[in-house]
């Protein structure tokens, strides 16, 4: 009902008839933990962080979303999600292409915009539903998923390892970890806890076709996934390829497979596991840059409010370079959380990787690498934070 009160209120200020005709509701979370940060082991000791004291905002966001019934079982949908700074500090970040270059950076701090989930479509109970929009793809719903954090978010997120290459993007999200801009997806109804969904990416490249001696891209691609929920059992397939569309030497396409699973037993307990592999091909004859990744993960009810976590994923060493000896990474994460009401809980966590000699991978959500590689750890680095903190949605 209070939702209800305030979405009024704001389409008031907004516009007079802007939501006459639909049901918006206005939600978000505001998530902050105090932590100490740190990374040490690195063999250049310029790479290494001391220890120091930070506010982070885990993936904090505000958003309207609504649905207008019109007839016939039809129903139009449009959802507006951003991100927010709880800590108040600028969200400014450096944006780099999949080939570890700089492209750009992100929105600064509270600049409303659409930054997550943005779309419009049209949903039907028994076709499915087609949005268009900036949007969440079947494998990083699936990672999402099987993460034990609440929210998927914060430095021990299964996030700081999967979808990624070593080198090429460990100190930001994976390429299909991220939300596709450009892209329109379909989502099948639900048979029996099966259903199906596929995701369609168009690049819109087009500043380098107007750039003297610049290569014509074409970037695009799909992501496609499979999955079943149905009581305890919760598992999925996804498949995506993304290509550049470039008859340039270097990278031509980025892929990932991911399998996942989920068990969970009477009084909340809960087991998750997953397996993936990520690739990338290159033109001119090079062999494809693989890495495979692969974690598990347990939820314990000590109470009916609290439950211990624990999570373990382990990058393997990559295959295809001329040197894939020491590329690996692992991820550990203890923690508890517990829930003060529905809305509210607290939380506190040990989050650890451990990089070998040449890999830099980082936590994707508070990373603690140096300003120098903006967020990527040192190569051969220990990345580590110890999180306390609360988080609350409406």
């Amino acid at each position: 009902m209070q939702k209800k009160l305030i979405a009024l209120a704001v389409a008031g200020l907004v516009s007079g008839g802007a939501f006459a005709q639909s049901n918006v509701t206005v939600y978000g979370t505001l998530d902050a933990t105090f932590e100490s940060a740190s990374a040490t082991g690195a063999a250049n000791t310029a790479g290494n962080l001391g220890p120091r004291s930070r506010i982070s905002s885990n993936s904090s966001l505000l958003g309207f979303k609504g649905e207008e019934a019109l007839g016939n079982g039809l129903s139009a949908v449009f959802q507006i999600e951003t991100a927010i700074t709880a800590d108040g500090s600028s969200n400014t970040s450096v944006v780099k292409d999949a080939n570890g270059a700089t492209v750009g950076t992100t929105a600064g701090a509270n600049t409303f915009g659409a930054t997550r989930d943005t779309f419009v479509g049209l949903k039907s109970a028994t076709l499915g539903t087609i949005t268009a929009g900036l949007q969440t793809g079947p494998t990083r719903a699936l990672g999402s998923a099987i993460d034990l954090n609440a929210g998927a978010t914060g430095p021990g997120a299964n996030s700081s390892l999967i979808g990624k290459i070593n080198g090429i993007n460990t100190g930001s999200s994976g390429t299909f970890d991220t939300r596709f801009a450009n892209s329109i997806a379909y989502t099948s109804p639900s048979f029996a806890g099966f259903n199906a969904v596929a995701a369609y990416v168009a690049g819109e490249n087009k500043t380098a076709e107007n750039v003297s001696g610049a290569a014509k891209l074409n970037t695009s691609g799909y992501d496609l996934g499979g999955f079943y929920n149905n009581g305890p059992i919760y598992a999925g397939l996804t498949y995506g390829r993304l290509s550049t569309g470039t008859e340039l030497t270097g990278k031509e396409f980025q892929s990932i497979a991911r399998l996942a699973g989920a068990y969970t037993f009477e009084g909340g307990h809960k087991i998750t596991a997953l397996y993936e592999q990520n690739k990338v091909g290159y033109l001119g004859g090079a062999a494809d840059l693989k890495q495979n990744i692969w974690g598990l993960g347990a939820k314990f009810m000590v109470t009916p409010a609290g439950g211990l976590i624990a999570q373990y994923y382990q990058a393997q060493d990559t295959s295809g370079a001329a040197n894939n000896s020491n590329t690996g990474a692992k991820l550990y994460e203890v923690g508890y959380e517990y829930s003060l009401s529905k809305r509210t809980l607290v939380k506190a966590s040990y989050n650890r990787i451990d990089n070998k000699d040449r890999a830099n991978f980082d936590f994707n959500v508070g990373a603690v690498g140096n300003t120098s590689s903006y967020g990527a750890a040192a190569a051969g680095s220990n990345p580590q934070v110890i999180a306390v903190g609360l988080r609350h949605s409406f």
